[in-house]
């Protein structure tokens, strides 16, 4: 969704108490809009997987300052991209859920806004110190991967035009996962556009744009909420997911993983095959939910694969 840009003469969210003002420095309600939006467990494993994975796979060892310094930017990062979201998607929540934290009025969204463009600059002077105390490779790459999430908070300039392209939007947004990767690699010391950092980048594609696809498998779900299987069908999504395993199976063979991935990625195309066979246009049961909870460990284990492997 487009961000949405409100005039700061407009009628108050009915949400947002008797005189509309939620103080944004009060860290309770940013600790309950992120416990709520960003549940703290899950974010904190899709951030430290990929950091350990990178730096395992690239030195063959952790360095835990690395590790640490990779973490906060990663973390970070990701908590911000997700607050971004629910600002693009305000309009459209105060429609179809008026309960989210940011339509009911537990923070206001113009202080949400400041804060998306404090933390930004925040993490481009991060960038700097990255620069300098590691390496000018890993503070660029890194300040290209906080551009390229600015440029995705502003859809690029062509919202309206990209989001009715379900497809298109998501590669855009995916894509950001190889700065991401090759932030890992410029800061374990190897060449930003490594072999290895590509490679790392497409499991943790695979892991992501699977998941994204796959955690909304529900047929009763509004057009307008964009998921892959209402806009193109069942068997155009089936494809789709196709195509972001293989990248997992290939890439995984390449990093000497596959054997930890292979089994988990031929067992998610092969239960949405039985989920689609079997699923009906409006379903009597929720088949899809043991699916959706499979992608989830899809994407963790892909995120950390690279560092569960080297035990053995």
């Amino acid at each position: 969704m487009q961000r949405v840009k409100r005039n700061v003469n407009e009628e108050k969210s009915p949400h947002e108490g008797e005189n509309g003002s939620y103080s944004a420095l009060n860290p309770f309600r940013w600790v309950q809009f992120l416990t709520e939006r960003a549940p703290p467990i899950v974010f904190f494993l899709l951030a430290s997987g990929p950091c350990l994975s990178g730096l395992q796979i690239v030195e063959g060892r952790i360095e835990w300052i690395k590790f640490l310094f990779a973490l906060f930017a990663e973390l970070v990062l990701l908590l911000t991209v997700r607050i971004m979201d629910d600002v693009k998607d305000y309009e459209l929540d105060c429609k179809i859920h008026p309960e989210r934290p940011l339509p009911r009025g537990l923070l206001k969204y113009d202080d949400v806004v400041v804060a998306i463009n404090l933390v930004l600059a925040a993490m481009i002077l991060y960038a700097v110190i990255l620069g300098v105390w590691f390496s000018p490779s890993a503070g660029i790459t890194f300040g290209i991967q906080v551009f390229y999430s600015f440029l995705m908070y502003i859809e690029f300039g062509i919202g309206e035009w990209l989001e009715p392209r379900v497809f298109l939007y998501a590669v855009t947004h995916q894509v950001s996962i190889y700065f991401g990767a090759w932030f890992i690699c410029a800061l374990a010391g190897a060449p930003w556009y490594s072999w290895s950092g590509f490679l790392l980048g497409s499991v943790a594609f695979s892991g992501f744009f699977t998941y994204e696809i796959c955690r909304k498998l529900d047929p009763t779900l509004p057009l307008k909420k964009g998921t892959y299987l209402v806009v193109y069908g069942k068997w155009i999504t089936f494809l789709v997911v196709c195509v972001t395993v293989l990248v997992g199976v290939v890439s995984s063979y390449f990093l000497h993983i596959h054997w930890l991935l292979w089994p988990m990625e031929a067992f998610m195309i092969l239960s949405l095959l039985v989920l689609f066979l079997i699923q009906k246009p409006v379903p009597k049961t929720k088949t899809h939910k043991p699916v959706e909870a499979l992608a989830i460990i899809y994407i963790l284990l892909h995120m950390w694969a690279g560092f569960i492997a080297s035990f053995w």
